[in-house]
């Protein structure tokens, strides 16, 4: 299924699928196929649909995008491979960060086993010990068709 389109502004410099080809290389995984469609057509940004709901998160049912990550960003953090080696250590295996909320918090996709696919949330805060993913959609076409947007949103100008 193809990614629903979904506008950003302020994404990485354009990719080609040798880009996706030297990240997989180096990392040892192939990006799932709406990943690689999403960054071929928008290398990440800042998304004109930025909230999501967090179901089962306390005092939190909401979070918002600041950032999808790309690829050969000039800011490093905005950067998946950046992200992957930043955070390898405190995320569960498996799970690739593909954008920031406007915290420390991390929208995951499943790059491997049974769960391969799904989006989930990591609650950067979470205490130690206590649940710190969330399941956010089976798909991350079904996380990006969700996405809303209000007042704070980024608003981008129709071309």
């Amino acid at each position: 299924m193809m990614v629903q389109l979904l506008r950003t502004t302020e994404g990485g410099p354009l990719l080609e699928e040798g880009d996706l080809a030297s990240f997989e290389s180096k990392y040892g995984f192939e990006l799932p196929l709406p990943l690689r469609e999403f960054l071929l057509a928008t290398n990440g940004g800042r998304p004109e649909r930025d909230l999501f709901e967090i179901h089962g998160l306390e005092g939190n049912p909401l979070g918002r995008i600041h950032l999808f990550f790309g690829l050969k960003d000039p800011v490093e953090s905005c950067n998946l491979d950046w992200n992957l080696e930043v955070f390898q250590e405190r995320l569960p295996p498996g799970l690739l960060p593909i954008a920031t909320t406007e915290g420390a918090d991390k929208v995951c996709l499943s790059i491997a086993g049974a769960e391969a696919g799904r989006v989930f949330y990591w609650d950067a805060q979470a205490r130690s010990g206590a649940n710190s993913l969330y399941l956010l959609a089976d798909t991350l076409d079904g996380f990006i068709a969700a996405l809303r947007a209000d007042a704070l949103s980024p608003t981008l100008l129709k071309a």
